[in-house]
């Protein structure tokens, strides 16, 4: 029991359950948030509440900063009535755990030691990944950054809400943002084609459950796919993480891509689903509920197919097609992903072990990635098997009219792949679509 007094700004979704497990360690957290019914519940699972943020940490040891942009951080913090630095103690602790762009704890820090003269606040950029189970289990992926001594100062709350999934990443402020921003371009992948694939299986007459269950044993898995699909299968509005969230996240990332003029084109069509997702009214629905975008007409159709009075085998080719999308879809966004780790300055080693273990893993990012990183390739399937596979799989949904929008585009990067004469080597070669002058950032091995 630490007794330690901790201020928790933003108790939504994930925020509730990191403050509440904060509580269980024994913290005396005090929390505040904009929505008075997150506040009541707070209170009744034993945390403490306040009306701003300003009361919140008057004598907060540490403060948590978990609202949904990096907007609502600086108001939370420096807003002229309400604002946490008008009573913020010295040599507080402060933990930026919201995602936002990789320059916005820079600027916390600068804000802090020019305009408002706090040098001695100890900031830390500790971006997390995970859901609310793992936020209420205290089990989430932390990648926190900053100076050593506010890292190792901020460890007690740091490992309350992380436990063995703690990750310091060197780089100073900024650092740990960086690399949640490559793990959601996977994550808003793998969201995004969870419901093209479960859309396309149930346009296929396919039955969904069991659809489901031989595609999570294959190489078309990811984490996000086992995590989503259950959710559309039954028929149940609690809302675990809204489409709104990984929008934001996404529009983050290739507001990056834009700026560092780097090529995002599966984070960039995948940015355009979520957007017509956020169009058609469903932003505030669980995102699994993207598969309206793609069955507008018939929105219940997985559902209605997961009981289907037909039987779907492992072999058939019908599920096939639908596992050859999304196996494609899955290796490009890992190359995609890998390769924007390597032009922001990332330990790509690092990277690609943190991953594999986060949300934003998959099958073939475990299996792929780690060849490209060491440039021993040693898969048989070659580029141009891929375009093959891929153009099968596209050809069929196109005769039902279904739109395959990131398989398309995952399609057109092998085709890239095939035009640099690489059509015969291995699919790990499509991380050469992004070399530059320079040469290949991953060399292959001789």
């Amino acid at each position: 029991m630490t007794g330690e007094e901790v201020a928790f700004v933003g108790l939504g979704a994930m925020g509730f359950g990191m403050a509440t497990n904060l509580v269980e360690h024994g913290f005396n957290v005090t929390g505040f948030d904009v929505y008075a019914p997150n506040l009541e519940r707070f209170v009744a699972g034993g945390g403490k509440s306040s009306t701003t943020p300003r009361e919140a940490v008057e004598s907060a040891k540490y403060v948590v900063f978990m609202v949904a942009t990096a907007a609502q951080i600086l108001s939370a913090m420096f807003d002229e009535e309400t604002g946490a630095i008008w009573a913020i103690p010295r040599d507080t602790v402060v933990l930026l755990c919201s995602t936002g762009p990789p320059e916005h704890a820079p600027n916390v820090r600068r804000l802090l030691d020019g305009k408002y003269q706090r040098g001695d606040v100890q900031l830390v950029d500790a971006p997390v990944s995970g859901g609310t189970i793992r936020a209420a289990a205290g089990t989430l992926t932390i990648l926190a950054s900053g100076p050593e001594m506010a890292v190792r100062n901020a460890r007690p709350v740091l490992d309350a809400m992380a436990g063995e999934k703690l990750y310091l990443i060197p780089g100073g402020l900024g650092a740990g943002t960086k690399v949640k921003m490559v793990h959601q371009v996977l994550a808003g992948v793998h969201i995004t084609m969870t419901s093209e694939a479960m859309g396309f299986a149930a346009a296929l007459g396919l039955n969904t459950s069991q659809a489901f269950e031989h595609l999570r044993k294959s190489e078309a898995d990811s984490w996000m796919f086992d995590n989503r699909v259950p959710h559309m299968l039954e028929r149940d509005p609690t809302v675990y993480s809204a489409l709104n969230i990984i929008t934001k996240d996404i529009g983050i990332v290739t507001a990056d891509g834009r700026a560092e003029k780097f090529p995002l084109f599966m984070a960039s069509a995948t940015e355009q689903v979520l957007a017509a997702g956020v169009r058609a009214a469903i932003g505030l629905e669980d995102d699994s509920n993207l598969i309206k975008v793609y069955l507008p007409k018939s929105p219940d159709l997985v559902f209605q197919q997961g009981s289907a009075a037909v039987t779907t085998t492992a072999d058939d080719p019908k599920l096939k097609l639908v596992a050859q999308a999304m196996a494609a879809v899955h290796l490009a966004a890992a190359a995609e992903a890998m390769m924007l780790g390597a032009k922001v300055g990332l330990d790509t080693k690092q990277l690609q072990e943190i991953i594999a273990t986060a949300a934003g893993t998959s099958w073939m990012f475990v299996d792929r990635t780690p060849q490209m990183v060491s440039g021993k390739w040693q898969t048989r399937r070659t580029v141009e098997d891929v375009i093959s596979e891929l153009s099968e799989a596209i050809e069929a949904a196109s005769r039902m009219k279904y739109p395959l929008h990131l398989a398309g585009t995952a399609l057109q990067l092998f085709h890239l792949a095939a035009w640099r004469g690489l059509g015969s080597e291995s699919d790990v070669a499509i991380c050469r679509v992004w070399d530059g002058a320079d040469g290949p950032v991953f060399p292959r091995e001789s």
